[in-house]
């Protein structure tokens, strides 16, 4: 006996249209992935990032389901045509063109690229099962040896993401060659014949060579600062937007390389098969509309395809739109500028690449006292996120903030760097700070505070920030730009302790943000009036700080860890010091530095399909500036 949950009329219009919505949702899922799969490297948040996870593995279980029902199609009968079963067969090449993957978005993850021979498998199956499907079903009809054209422009949509996958992290050698350097003028070549009048060309031109002879996706890159060999590479003499504007350009080209097809788009071979593809996806939508123009009214399926194939038309039209309006295709103008057009068309986007978006431009903000102050504050449905383990990352990520990155930040790191460049002299990143209060005479003093973990050391500068900022803007202190300056940085690198701290290069932040967490909130908790940081700060500055006690949940990480005392401690001292803004801007620029320079390359190329971050511009910044093979005097 068989038992079906589903009514008899239902099943009977899924099986007479199920797979058309099932194609039509995917063409919708690849539409969505074209408009947003780049989006994510310059719009932060979780939407959009659960937008392109979620459309991106639909869109690879839709082919899945869709081609399991295609193999079920009956095999041709030459002496009987069947334009039913001829029309459902033509799906199997446009689902083959539909999952070919956008321009936009190759893989999600970086892991995706590490998997490309299991991709590239996946990828040779469905091709198969739609060659078979298509050899199943051919009858040498006109409408049959439409699969032909249609068929092509798949396998190159299919050859483009495998290629894209294959090349994402290639050993293939792209470090600048003695050939493309002018040895008179010891630069690359093409700077030589840069039009001087056109803006923003050459930071491009100057980014995209640092991001060819550093490939910073790549780890242990047989690699030397370019100011050894390519002085002219350097960007000190920039002013700190333009520095920011061509590390923005490199970090782009990264992410390209990583999560798009656009380092073998603007290729001749790029271009030569987009040619093809765009030509042979029109010649089939043109043949198709040519035989069926008397027929779409008694044939309904026929006009569905037709629809399809007019937005897969379409959507090629759009990308192929949009290719000019890029980093890669402004590169690719200064290379061939020598042939018509490429002048005017350089005058035209050169002006308008500094409005590009490259990354959201935002600063993320996480202060500890505003997270104490509201952490008990009952969430809804707290009982089940408690249980789920999802409470505190929710609670984490009500009192995130983000900022418009300020200009004047930018030039006070640029110019902080510069400051510990001298100290550093190409070395790899070791200090976190003793550079910064060695430059001010303060080491002795203040030594202990950053000779911590860095996670703590992160927690006690934090905390004393706080108490600093508000006891001069209660004393009317004079006005000092370095003091919203400082405090930007604290609660930035707060934000990474609390929200990222695999970033941070410690297994131990999460346990050293929970203790510190218990320390402020037992010191409110015998406080009923406290409201905000204001009112927190001065209780710490009162030293009104209760006794230590040891917990029965304490750790050997934080057992004996008196972290309001030594806050308290820095505080007093720090407010003894006339310069005690530059000093805590030097120190959170020193610690920014040294958490950026030792993060795993995996996870700076994972923040760049986030948004980016500050932490991320940084590591750039320095990478060009340390000789990993430096020995130590």
């Amino acid at each position: 006996m068989h038992i079906t949950l589903i009514p008899g009329e239902l099943q009977d219009l899924w099986d007479l249209w199920g797979l058309e919505v099932l194609v039509l949702l995917n063409f919708t899922i690849q539409v969505i992935l074209t408009v947003y799969g780049s989006r994510r490297k310059d719009i932060p948040g979780m939407w959009i990032r659960f937008t392109v996870w979620f459309t991106y593995l639909m869109s690879a279980s839709l082919a899945k389901i869709i081609i399991g029902k295609l193999t079920v199609i009956p095999g041709s009968d030459p002496t009987e045509r069947n334009i039913r079963r001829e029309l459902k067969a033509l799906f199997a090449p446009l689902l083959l063109v539909q999952i070919g993957n956008p321009d936009a978005i190759t893989a999600y993850s970086i892991e995706d690229n590490r998997l490309g021979l299991r991709q590239l498998l996946t990828l040779v199956v469905q091709v198969g099962v739609v060659i078979w499907i298509i050899v199943k079903s051919w009858t040498h009809s006109q409408l049959s040896y439409l699969h032909l054209p249609l068929l092509t422009s798949g396998l190159i949509k299919h050859g483009e993401v495998v290629w894209a996958l294959k090349s994402a992290l290639s050993r293939r050698s792209g470090i600048i060659t003695l050939q493309e350097i002018d040895q008179e003028a010891n630069m690359p070549a093409l700077f030589r014949f840069l039009p001087e009048d056109i803006p923003n060309i050459e930071l491009i031109l100057k980014a995209y060579y640092r991001f060819i002879s550093l490939k910073p996706h790549r780890e242990h890159w047989l690699y030397q600062p370019l100011y050894e060999s390519l002085p002219q590479m350097s960007i000190d003499e920039y002013a700190p937007e333009e520095i920011f504007h061509i590390t923005d350009a490199e970090l782009g080209f990264m992410y390209d390389v990583l999560y798009t097809k656009a380092p073998i788009i603007y290729t001749k071979a790029g271009c030569v098969l987009r040619v093809m593809s765009f030509f042979n996806l029109v010649l089939t939508l043109c043949g198709f509309s040519v035989i069926f123009c008397k027929d779409f009214s008694s044939h309904w399926k026929a006009s569905f395809i037709v629809g399809v194939l007019g937005g897969a038309v379409l959507m090629e039209a759009y990308q192929i739109a949009q290719l000019p309006f890029s980093d890669w295709a402004i590169i690719q103008m200064i290379k061939h500028q020598n042939l018509p057009f490429m002048i005017p068309c350089l005058r035209v986007l050169g002006p308008r690449a500094s409005n590009w978006k490259r990354w959201s431009n935002t600063l993320p903000q996480f202060n500890l006292l505003s997270f104490c102050i509201i952490h008990d504050k009952p969430l809804k449905c707290g009982k089940i996120l408690k249980f789920r383990g999802i409470d505190m990352g929710l609670k984490k990520n009500k009192c995130r903030t983000r900022i418009k990155f300020p200009q004047e930040l930018k030039a006070l790191i640029i110019q902080e760097m510069k400051d510990i460049d001298g100290d550093r002299r190409l070395k790899p990143f070791s200090q976190r700070g003793e550079w910064s209060l060695g430059r001010y005479g303060c080491l002795n003093d203040l030594k202990w505070s950053i000779k911590r973990d860095l996670d703590k050391s992160i927690a006690i500068w934090h905390m004393a920030t706080d108490i600093c900022h508000y006891s001069d803007s209660q004393s009317n202190f004079s006005v000092n730009p370095k003091i919203e300056m400082a405090k930007l940085l604290s609660n930035y690198m707060m934000y990474l302790l609390a929200m990222r701290p695999h970033m941070l290069s410690t297994t131990t932040a999460k346990i050293v943000f929970q203790h510190a967490c218990d320390k402020v909130k037992d010191l409110l908790k015998e406080e009923y009036c406290v409201k905000d940081e204001k009112e927190a700060c001065r209780i710490l500055r009162e030293e009104r700080v209760p006794q230590y006690s040891e917990r029965k949940s304490e750790t050997v990480v934080t057992s004996k860890w008196h972290m309001l005392r030594d806050a308290q401690r820095l505080a007093r001292n720090l407010m003894m010091k006339g310069n005690r803004w530059q000093i805590m801007c030097s120190v959170w620029v020193e610690m920014l530095c040294y958490a950026a320079a030792n993060c795993s390359i995996d996870y700076h190329s994972e923040q760049i399909r986030r948004g980016g971050g500050l932490i991320t511009h940084v590591w750039i910044l320095l990478a060009h500036k340390t000789d990993k093979y430096h020995i130590s005097d």
